[in-house]
């Protein structure tokens, strides 16, 4: 079951917010609007989008200011600014910085929807965080092949550093890491994500039994043994996304 990509829409124009959430509603996204750029970082704060969809021209926080702060809490999310105005600078400022692209209104929404289908990565981001090279190199080729997008830490500290850069849908932790161990990491990681899925992997579970079930009972989803049932953790996996569709 694949889960519907959500679009933030961003415009002091509600009746344009309005109309371009409806339209993209029939597309098949979820819409989520909000009216200044104030908003536009609190909803962003508080979802995961796969796309921001900006005005330019706002009042009290132009959409060029509210790109960069955007991108401060969630760098990884496509945004495609939009303008009803001659604003050459601010539009090519925003290009410099990052920013997927730019539309003038009134939107050509065939060009939208293919700038949209390009902008929005496909697949569920998840992160492999085990010392195994060979193992964290074989599962990901697993993944990659089942249409994931998928990101390997060798350690705890790197694996809590890629939770700030991006928003994960599932991380799969070994218990036994370097450094930190998978319960330090899981906690350090949540306090920064405390909405994303960790999935324990271990090899040792005589060894690391109590670390597992404290992290059981701080929520970790689910604990799997090494070797991994591919079977079972892929129907896993697909249960988290269809919940969290």
């Amino acid at each position: 079951m694949k889960t519907k990509e959500r679009i933030l829409i961003v415009d002091n124009n509600t009746d344009f917010c309005e109309n371009i959430a409806d339209v993209l509603e029939l597309e098949g996204y979820e819409t989520v609007e909000a009216y200044d750029g104030f908003g536009a970082i609190e909803s962003i704060k508080e979802n995961d989008f796969d796309l921001v969809l900006m005005d330019i021209k706002m009042p009290k926080m132009d959409g060029v200011e509210t790109f960069r702060k955007l991108k401060e809490v969630s760098p990884e999310t496509p945004v495609i600014m939009m303008t009803a105005f001659m604003v050459e600078d601010l539009v090519k400022l925003s290009l410099q910085e990052g920013a997927f692209g730019a539309f003038q209104k009134p939107l050509n929404l065939k060009r939208l929807f293919c700038s949209i289908e390009k902008a929005i990565p496909n697949g569920a981001l998840i992160m492999v965080a085990d010392d195994n090279e060979e193992l964290c190199i074989n599962l990901s080729d697993i993944l990659v092949e089942k249409g994931y997008r998928v990101t390997i830490a060798k350690d705890g500290e790197i694996a809590v550093q890629m939770s700030k850069e991006k928003k994960f849908n599932i991380i799969l932790l070994d218990m036994k890491l370097p450094e930190m161990n998978g319960l330090e990491t899981y906690l350090a990681i949540r306090d920064i994500r405390p909405e994303v899925v960790v999935v324990i992997i271990t090899a040792f579970k005589d060894e690391t039994g109590n670390l597992v079930e404290q992290a059981l009972n701080k929520n970790v989803y689910a604990c799997m043994e090494k070797p991994l049932d591919m079977d079972r953790l892929q129907e896993t996996m697909q249960r988290v996304l269809e919940n969290r569709s």
